[in-house]
């Protein structure tokens, strides 16, 4: 795994603030500073889904070729995945298709959808289980997706790391003013979650037409993922 920790120099600050009281009764002065933290790694996995779906005259056979196409995937995927939780199958849907003809509903049949979540954990692996995945009769590929498994404690790394960029900061600004930097009054994680999600993850979403394909292609060589973190500090001045 390669990692390359990061400490961005922060761009924050500051305020000499009376917004405590001391016990005596007098203004405690603060100083305010903000840290950033980027920690960065490959992924160590990818994940990606499956569907196969069919629309015939009969509900059955719609059925029965789409369990056909899964038990394939399934065989395939399972040489690639090995793990017991790296392959997942949903539920067979069913319902019924129509199309408008000049203006009328005309009923084309029934369909019928099943999908295959799988997650390949060695990534050399990925291009050759995609080349035989696309050889199969299945309908689209969805959602690729790459990652890391130890995404939550990288990210407390990028926390540790933005922290220690807001309290130098902090130092840096006390310093300037001739002051002394006295007790953490408080720290908070100022990121955001949804927004952070889609820093270690990139998706993609193509779709198969017969011998062709379509929609958004997906990339089977991964980009670096980057955890990054921002953080509040406010201390006291002494």
């Amino acid at each position: 795994m390669f990692l390359r920790p990061t400490a961005l120099l922060s761009a924050a600050l500051l305020g000499l603030a009376a917004c405590q009281s001391a016990p005596s009764g007098a203004p405690v002065r603060q100083v305010k500073s903000i840290g950033y933290g980027s920690v960065t790694v490959y992924p160590n996995y990818a994940e990606l889904t499956v569907d196969a779906a069919f629309t015939r005259p009969k509900l059955k056979d719609a059925v029965a070729e789409v369990q056909g196409v899964v038990d394939q995937v399934l065989t395939l995927s399972k040489r690639y995945a090995p793990g017991p939780n790296d392959v997942r199958v949903s539920s067979t849907s069913s319902n019924k298709e129509f199309d408008y003809v000049r203006g009328k509903q005309v009923f084309l049949g029934f369909n019928s959808t099943q999908s295959v979540t799988v997650r390949i954990t060695d990534l050399r692996r990925l291009s050759p289980y995609l080349e035989e995945l696309l050889a199969t009769r299945i309908n689209r590929i969805k959602n690729l997706t790459y990652g890391h498994s130890l995404a939550d404690s990288l990210r407390r790394e990028a926390d540790v790391l933005a922290l220690t960029d807001a309290a130098k900061t902090a130092d840096k600004m006390c310093g300037a003013l001739k002051v002394r930097r006295g007790a953490v009054l408080e720290a908070s994680d100022a990121s955001s979650p949804e927004s952070s999600r889609e820093e270690w993850s990139t998706s993609a979403d193509i779709e198969l037409y017969g011998k062709g394909f379509g929609g958004r292609g997906f990339k089977t060589s991964p980009e670096l993922l980057h955890f990054n973190s921002v953080c509040s500090l406010v201390s006291a001045l002494e």
